[in-house]
């Protein structure tokens, strides 16, 4: 009778990305169910216009792609975003973004939303910390509020 050695190291590597929500990893689990609720998977499946050209995101604007469902879009954040040279600045993006039915105004001020738009304001010389960013939304959102711009 042959006997097989088995080495760990040749299974095959598994790449998991994960984009926001509850996950949980079970690496001894027998099976696995996933569920979908909401409707962002049908948005790219009746807009897939939207979506050309999604696997030349790279991951950080797939993070985006996950509150601005549209690839141009996506890019077009992210060039304005690499504009921004101040908090300030960057709080003005966030201000266009908020027509983006996935952008609210709950939204903007969470750290995991600023934190996804940081990388991509790479000429923020100070004040590039998420509370202070988050601060500068909040003027933006105040201004708003009181009919400013």
């Amino acid at each position: 009778m042959e006997r097989e050695n088995i080495n760990m190291n040749d299974k095959p590597e598994i790449e998991i990305k994960i984009f926001g929500g509850t996950n949980m990893i079970a690496p001894a689990g027998a099976t696995a169910v996933q569920n979908f609720y909401g409707d962002q998977f049908a948005e790219v499946a009746i807009r897939p216009e939207e979506t050309e050209g999604i696997e030349s995101l790279n991951d950080a604007e797939c993070l985006l792609f996950t509150y601005v469902p549209d690839v141009k879009k996506v890019h077009e954040y992210t060039r304005l975003l690499g504009e921004c040279a101040t908090a300030h600045d960057l709080a003005g993006v966030v201000s266009i973004m908020l027509s983006e039915p996935r952008v609210g105004k709950d939204t903007v001020v969470k750290g995991t939303f600023i934190e996804v738009l940081l990388p991509f304001a790479s000429r923020l010389t100070s004040g590039a910390k998420v509370d202070n960013v988050r601060q500068q939304i909040n003027n933006m959102l105040m201004r708003q509020g009181r009919g400013g711009k």
